[in-house]
């Protein structure tokens, strides 16, 4: 019994599909179940390093289910790289474990329950239950959903509430579609959402992701081989220019750096704004050949530059430019992306960067768009 117990354990998420024994995530959380149950002594509040079933080190998280801001766009896990065996407690031990991790007949981890113990000594009182994990999968065995509960009802019994919802939704071909910060069919509440588009072929086209608010902030294309191209970002700028207002331009990602960006639409070169009368002004091309975010900051170097435009701000701030000027700006920073800068004085300076087009963006960040070349 105890060799079957820790089998389980060791293919925790990784069993044969056949999960119903697991359930859907929304059964009520603290009634008790029949799934095997194994205590442990891992706190889930916790951050830390634990033993990985192939002998890595796994970094816990507060979330079972997340992904990056860049990188690998997939969820990533941490619960099922776990060798939970190393952390079980038997006899006495088990009765004050911290967690309870449940179990279906396959080795597939259904529940992860928390526990308020009490210290050892004095009047002993019986661990109390806090909140947890409710993990929920469909007919292929893929998981479908993670429920967070807490509790919300501090009487006897206690009530325990869903305070937090991952959804994670496929194909027919169990290829995942979109993962929701959310429940899985709610439209009316908008959620952090991450988007997954595929050509007929089942490969990568676009990954988009949505705020809590509903509103796309950020695109990944990807090329028909599957590869990162160009990333595209409508956020809030750093920095926005007295008279811009605070609103978000959508723009093809630059080359990391750590300036500020100054996003603009094509017709407001023709008046970059300062609020600093007299003071010179220039918009300058760094060479290729030098580096922009190079500690010793040789792109600042004039010699390093080629002028683009130059000039005196006008009484009111501003740095007029002339037609001419802006179309060579302009142009210059579609070309040489993340090398174009603006000094509204020696000591300051901008990366300008080209807003996309608004109907440009809008088929770029549609989930429902599967042409290839949306972004353009």
């Amino acid at each position: 019994m105890r060799r079957q117990l820790i089998l389980a354990l060791a293919a925790a998420l990784h069993g044969a599909p056949a999960w119903a024994a697991c359930g859907s995530a929304d059964a009520d959380f603290a009634a008790p179940t029949a799934l095997a149950e194994s205590p442990v002594s891992v706190d889930l509040s916790d951050e830390r390093v634990l033993l990985g079933r192939n002998g890595e080190r796994v970094a816990t998280r507060r979330a079972p289910v997340w992904t990056a801001e860049r990188g690998d766009p997939l969820p990533q896990t941490w619960m099922d790289k776990v060798d939970w065996s190393a952390y079980r407690l038997d006899g006495d031990d088990a009765g004050v474990a911290p967690t309870r991790l449940y179990f279906d007949a396959d080795g597939r981890l259904c529940r992860a329950l928390r526990y308020d113990v009490p210290r050892r000594g004095g009047r002993a009182a019986a661990p109390f239950l806090t909140g947890g994990f409710a993990f929920e999968y469909d007919a292929k065995g893929s998981l479908a959903r993670v429920v967070e509960y807490d509790q919300t009802a501090y009487r006897k019994p206690a009530i325990y509430s869903a305070v937090r919802q991952t959804c994670l939704k496929r194909d027919a071909q169990g290829a995942l579609t979109a993962l929701i910060e959310g429940p899985c069919d709610n439209a009316r509440v908008p959620a952090a959402s991450r988007y997954f588009l595929r050509d007929a072929a089942g490969r990568l086209l676009r990954v988009i992701d949505t705020n809590v608010e509903g509103r796309a902030v950020a695109v990944q294309a990807y090329d028909g081989q599957g590869r990162p191209r160009q990333r595209y970002l409508n956020l809030y700028s750093r920095y926005a220019a007295p008279g811009d207002g605070n609103i978000p331009y959508p723009y093809a990602e630059p080359p990391p750096n750590d300036d500020s960006l100054y996003v603009l639409e094509r017709e407001r070169l023709s008046g970059l704004v300062t609020e600093v009368p007299g003071n010179k002004w220039r918009i300058v091309r760094i060479a290729d050949e030098v580096p922009v975010d190079d500690a010793d900051m040789p792109s600042w170097n004039p010699q390093a530059q080629t002028i683009l435009a130059e000039g005196v701000t006008d009484p009111e701030g501003r740095a007029p430019l002339e037609p001419a000027a802006q179309e060579k700006v302009w142009q210059a920073m579609h070309d040489k992306p993340g090398r174009i800068f603006w000094y509204p004085d020696p000591m300051t300076r901008m990366l300008l960067v080209p807003a996309m087009p608004q109907a440009r963006w809008q088929a770029c960040s549609d989930p429902a768009n599967l042409a290839a070349d949306a972004c353009g």
